[in-house]
């Protein structure tokens, strides 16, 4: 009889899917032949990873679509990445799209800050910066890592609703607070931001040592900006 223990579904990164199941595989499938969605949901995944059983992404995708109907909102997320990645289908942006919306509005916190990303961007979508800044609001106040980063932007350049350094410095701190060892870009560009607040005075008592330190840390693990900033500095 086959066991799962754990299983992690990456379907994207840094965005994924987490499971956790520790059931008996046939027994997963008569609750998903039942109509259980969890259950579909799980045997999804399994199927899409090829793990406990022999791959197929169209069976995968398959038992999210029927999940996704019965209201299970991660496995209507999951399909938003499938489709937008092209993962075991064809890319289709629009019906990406339509998933992460759905998503979204069922109240996944990472559903909503793809989804707010892809108002921000235009990607698929006519650019709506306000309402997308609404959605990063409601994903935030979840305290999803990503959506406090880009509110404390908005509060940096406006977009939040009115310019507010304090509030940006308050979010980049909690941000900071993700330093769980899985998810070191949300810490280092929290730390960037940070770093370049210190060294203005903006929001907080400038203090150059202690921004540098902060931009030279994120700089040091991969922040791009990070590095640009220290340039830029170095010049001055």
């Amino acid at each position: 009889m086959k066991k799962i223990i754990y299983l992690l579904l990456f379907l994207s990164s840094p965005v994924f899917a987490q499971l956790s199941i520790n059931s008996d595989i046939s027994i997963l499938q008569a609750q998903s032949d039942e109509g259980n969605p969890e259950a579909k949901f799980f045997l999804g995944a399994l199927y899409y990873s090829g793990s406990g059983v022999d791959q197929s992404f169209e069976k995968a995708i398959e038992l999210f679509q029927e999940a996704s109907k019965a209201g299970w909102v991660s496995a209507t997320y999951n399909l938003g990445v499938i489709y937008s990645k092209g993962r075991g289908t064809d890319v289709d942006t629009t019906k990406a799209l339509s998933y992460y919306k759905k998503a979204a509005l069922g109240g996944l916190d990472r559903a909503q800050h793809v989804y707010a990303s892809w108002l921000r961007d235009g990607k698929e979508v006519e650019t709506n910066p306000l309402e997308s800044m609404e959605w990063f609001k409601r994903a935030a106040v979840q305290n999803y890592g990503p959506a406090l980063i880009e509110v404390a932007l908005g509060y940096e350049n406006g977009l939040s609703g009115r310019r507010d350094y304090r509030e940006a410095v308050e979010l980049y701190r909690q941000a900071r607070s993700h330093d769980d060892g899985s998810d070191n870009l949300t810490f280092y560009t929290a730390t960037y931001r940070l770093g370049v607040l210190y060294l203005k005075g903006l929001g907080v008592e400038q203090n150059k040592r202690k921004g540098l330190k902060f931009i030279k840390d994120a700089a040091g693990n991969g922040i791009q900006e990070a590095k640009k900033e220290l340039a830029k500095v170095s010049q001055e």
